[in-house]
């Protein structure tokens, strides 16, 4: 039983390894332009942004 928790485990954590990802240092003003470049690339976009409510 622990040898069958552990294997899945780890198959789970193998599966979701590939999902990690790494922002670049740097933060690009947000130009519309951009973003579309990015995805266009296949790379991932996070928008960080504010709001007073």
């Amino acid at each position: 039983m622990l040898r069958r928790l552990f294997l899945q485990s780890a198959f789970a954590l193998a599966l979701l390894a590939p999902l990690g990802a790494q922002a670049a240092s740097d933060s690009v003003p947000y130009s519309e332009k951009v973003v579309k470049s990015a995805l266009a690339e296949g790379r991932a976009v996070l928008l960080e942004f504010a709001a007073d409510w």
